[in-house]
């Protein structure tokens, strides 16, 4: 499974890495202007650290991960705030990518993994991770494996904001299709439609085993929100967890 999974996003960093990042149907086949395709990251980062502090947690800006970093979109948005930051994604064509186009960012290191676990860093030694549009590529067991990684690697009093499906939108001819046929069924008509280098599996993980999982793993949930960045198909959130 995580073979696939990064062969696909092999694929997609080799031919189209930010339409992949960001797949704007109007924006494939390299549509995406650059200095347009990062302000998104800008206005994204800078909307989600306030809505942090708003919260009532005291942000350390030392570093930061920005976890599923494809060509470095938020990476380079939390370089503005932290000392450093750590950009992470299972694609090497997409980290390939990011070095290149970040090189005058030189407080990011951008690292590859193995989809499922962090082990070149440390334990406790993150204040900030951010994932947004990234878990619901991987199926739940993964998701709960990155979780875990998540909570190892935070530090005390650091903050985690992820994204990810809780279900099917049963209201939506997509959403309705995902429930009754599966991504390997989808995946033959996203070739068709896309092509076989454009090829995204979807995920969900429900709301209440996500909250199970941060529970096991000594994390505070500070606010959950409808986030439906996965588009109308499916029923997302956003978690905002600290570690206490």
């Amino acid at each position: 499974m995580k073979e696939r999974i990064r062969q696909q996003w092999e694929a997609l960093g080799t031919e189209d890495p930010y339409w992949g990042v960001l797949s704007n149907p109007e924006k494939q086949h390299g549509g995406w202007n650059k200095g347009e395709f990062f302000r998104t990251g800008t206005e994204e980062i800078g909307g989600m650290l306030s809505k942090a502090s708003s919260l009532g947690v005291r942000l350390k800006f030392d570093l930061a991960l920005d976890y599923g970093c494809g060509v470095g979109r938020l990476s380079r948005a939390l370089s503005t705030s932290f000392e450093r930051v750590i950009g992470v994604d299972i694609s090497d064509a997409m980290l390939t990518e990011a070095r290149s186009a970040n090189t005058s960012f030189d407080n990011i290191e951008f690292m590859r993994n193995n989809g499922s676990a962090l082990p070149l860093i440390a334990d406790g030694t993150v204040d900030f991770i951010y994932s947004n549009i990234v878990l619901q590529h991987s199926p739940r067991k993964i998701q709960r494996s990155l979780l875990r990684e998540f909570s190892r690697v935070l530090r005390q009093g650091g903050v985690m904001i992820f994204q990810t499906p809780s279900h099917q939108n049963l209201m939506t001819i997509k959403g309705l299709l995902h429930f009754l046929l599966g991504n390997r069924v989808l995946n033959i008509g996203r070739a068709l439609k896309y092509g076989k280098a454009r090829v995204m599996e979807m995920h969900t993980f429900p709301k209440s085993d996500v909250l199970k999982t941060l529970e096991e793993t000594g994390l505070s949930v500070l606010k959950v929100e409808r986030y439906d960045s996965a588009g109308r198909a499916f029923v997302s959130y956003i978690y905002f967890v600290t570690k206490r």
